[in-house]
């Protein structure tokens, strides 16, 4: 299955797919407040994450996937507009709960050479046909090929599966308050002769 990078063309695409995807996902509702929809949150993160030219879709629009390089680096744009969609996206306590998860994970991310999967998704119509495992394999595949490890936060406890049948091992839970839900943050090896 061929994919097309995302880009200024189709940003408004891969918006849409990973607005759907993640519409009942409890980590990302818990960090954003609640929203009545996650299209601002993805508005705001998915510009800064596709200059890296890791960020891809299905050209038929039934899933997206973003991911960072071992050397790349996300670089949040802080200025008076990002504040002002950041607090239309969750107000003053999405802001917090937006900052506190910041910090957690960053705490825990490993400081070991990797790619990160910030986000794959698949729209709701779309699940269960195999374009989840041929998004991630895409990727995976070059994780193997260069011989450099993944990592991925999982935020719902019934992708366990997908991600570890793909090799993904659960390093450890979190949260990021006690009012938030569980966090996995999980890592592969790569396979194969490096």
């Amino acid at each position: 299955m061929s994919f097309k990078l995302v880009d200024n063309s189709n940003l408004d695409e891969a918006t849409r797919i990973l607005t759907e995807a993640f519409q009942d996902d409890p980590v990302i509702n818990w960090v954003c407040n609640n929203p009545p929809s996650l299209e601002l949150f993805f508005e705001f993160t998915l510009p800064v994450l596709v200059w890296h030219e890791l960020s891809y879709l299905d050209p038929a629009g039934r899933g997206a996937a973003s991911w960072l390089g071992p050397s790349q680096k996300l670089k949040w744009p802080i200025n008076l507009s990002s504040a002002v969609t950041v607090l239309k996206i969750g107000g003053l306590i999405g802001i917090y709960r937006l900052l506190l998860s910041a910090i957690k994970t960053e705490r825990y991310h490993p400081k070991r050479p990797h790619y990160y999967l910030f986000a794959i998704g698949v729209t709701p119509e779309n699940k269960g046909q195999g374009l989840g495992t041929a998004l991630i394999s895409h990727m995976l595949k070059r994780c193997d090929a260069e011989g450099v490890p993944a990592y991925l936060e999982n935020s719902k406890e019934e992708n366990l599966p997908f991600y570890k049948g793909h090799g993904f091992k659960v390093l450890r839970q979190i949260r990021f308050s006690s009012s938030a839900p569980p966090l996995w943050l999980m890592w592969r090896d790569p396979s194969g002769p490096q």
